[in-house]
């Protein structure tokens, strides 16, 4: 008999993540010729950030040190490598489920500067990254 794997629970893209080394070409393009709607701007000169919606998609745009290991989310930075971070209601399950499936697990659950819940995992040649949301009840 074989053993069934749990299907994971990532029911949504939360974010995508672009790093960047020029902060203000790729945040004109995003946030003004793309015509995203900008959500917030953040940080200083060597270290920019901002989000944008643009069809329904939050993307993150952020100026960061290319080939630069990040230290807390376990992957090498590369200019223009967008990361796809999946919205996920329970985290620790799907870290137990991803590695008993045998995904290669780059940082396990961990909360970040940031203040949210993150796992990130290598997808081939890709990284992914998946977000702790938790659903809310609607209001009746």
């Amino acid at each position: 008999m074989t053993k069934k794997i749990p299907k994971p629970d990532i029911p949504a893209l939360d974010h995508l993540y672009i790093p960047t080394r020029d902060f203000e070409k790729a945040w004109a393009f995003w946030s003004a010729a793309a015509g995203g709607t900008v959500v917030s701007q953040w940080g200083e000169s060597d270290h920019q950030a901002g989000e944008v919606i643009l069809g329904g998609l939050r993307v993150v745009v952020a100026q960061e040190d290319e080939n630069l290991q990040d230290s807390e989310l376990g992957y090498r930075v590369q200019h223009g490598r967008p990361i796809l971070h999946y919205a996920t209601p329970n985290l620790d399950k799907l870290y137990r489920d991803l590695a008993n499936a045998g995904a290669s697990i780059l940082r396990g659950p961990m909360t970040t500067h940031w203040g949210k819940r993150v796992l990130t995992v290598k997808a081939g040649d890709a990284v992914v990254a998946f977000v702790e949301v938790k659903k809310t009840k609607k209001r009746k």
